[in-house]
């Protein structure tokens, strides 16, 4: 198996812009029971940022301090949607509002960790947060999000620089 290629920045950022589509149609399709999907993402999300830095220091063993800069983090985000999701168990919030909430939450960690990582996050964390805006505001917005992720996805193909 290839490590070094399947965790590279592209195929990555194209994981998550596709788990980021499955949660759009989930969203659009299952309002009630979005919440959970975007709960999973977290955690998905948080081991897809940090497999590569992780595989870096089994190799190297040098670049422990990357590392814990990225659990630290990511484990930022995992706390506040676990949070939410306790709110949510409580009864303190709905089910949508939870969904969108710890949706809000992944798209600003993802934004924030391509801020020391590169365009692919930024972009990841702005499609999510256009996510959310489609999946609160609009009732046809799948195919319009796709046409955006794969213009992107070819892009990222087409600028492959790691």
């Amino acid at each position: 198996m290839n490590k070094p290629y399947l965790l590279s920045t592209h195929n990555l950022f194209t994981l998550r812009l596709l788990l980021s589509l499955l949660g759009a149609y989930i969203g659009y399709t299952y309002r009630h029971t979005s919440h959970d999907y975007w709960f999973g993402m977290i955690f998905l999300f948080t081991a897809i940022a940090i497999a590569p830095d992780y595989y870096q220091f089994k190799q190297h063993g040098d670049n422990h301090k990357a590392l814990i800069d990225r659990l630290l983090h990511w484990s930022g985000g995992l706390c506040a949607g676990i949070v939410i999701y306790a709110y949510h168990n409580s009864g303190r919030i709905f089910h949508e509002e939870a969904g969108l909430i710890v949706l809000l939450i992944l798209a600003l960690t993802t934004y924030l960790d391509g801020i020391k990582r590169g365009w692919r996050c930024i972009f990841a964390g702005l499609f999510l947060g256009l996510v959310t805006v489609c999946v609160a505001y609009f009732d046809s917005y799948i195919w319009q999000l796709s046409m955006l992720a794969a213009t992107a996805i070819a892009y990222s193909y087409r600028s492959r620089s790691g």
